[in-house]
């Protein structure tokens, strides 16, 4: 049987990236360490709207029973108007997937397990709002050696794309943002 097209039902708005932020944990580096960079996003719009039990509820009636979230981030060292990558997850899947909970303690009977990407085992979110966070609020930390930019004053950027696929309630889309820059001292 074949899913039932929906989407002319819902009136989502356009997804975008909140903001993306690139955090480093400290500013001055010597050429032997390693530097810690944590880049960060959270999707709103549309997709966050999309995410709601109800219409879990409904994809769920229609065997669409799993989200996938794409993800590519990378920290980038810039200098005019190009920008050298430093580090990468060139891939990293989180998905969320729709499932009938028999847990009394849940408002609703369709639920969604939250997937991580490292491989290990399934999230259960408490409510709602800790769906939207587990499966669209993203923060990772990338290291590379401080010898890779050398000596000096550098502005690194932080770069992020994610993507997902057509779904009974959503078309597929994908957003991209970058981050303000961040000066570090390498000396």
């Amino acid at each position: 049987m074949p899913l039932k097209d929906r989407r002319d039902d819902y009136s989502w708005g356009a997804t975008r990236f909140d903001a993306v932020r690139l955090l480093t944990d400290k500013r001055k580096y010597s050429p032997d360490e390693k530097v810690n960079a944590q880049v960060g996003f959270r999707v709103v719009g549309g997709l966050r709207e999309a995410f709601h039990p109800d219409v879990w509820t409904v994809a769920w009636e229609d065997f669409d029973k799993i989200l996938r979230l794409t993800m590519r981030l990378s920290v980038g060292a810039k200098r005019g108007p190009l920008t050298k990558r430093l580090a990468e997850i060139k891939k990293e899947v989180r998905r969320a997937s729709f499932y009938w909970s028999r847990d009394p303690d849940l408002p609703y009977r369709i639920w969604a397990m939250i997937v991580p990407e490292d491989g290990g085992p399934p999230k259960i979110p408490a409510n709602v709002e800790d769906a939207k966070s587990k499966m669209l609020d993203v923060t990772k930390t990338l290291t590379f050696p401080a010898s890779d930019l050398g000596a000096g004053r550098h502005k690194l950027v932080g770069d992020a794309h994610a993507r997902w696929g057509r779904r009974s309630f959503i078309e597929k889309g994908r957003v991209a943002g970058k981050s303000k820059a961040t000066v570090i001292e390498i000396g």
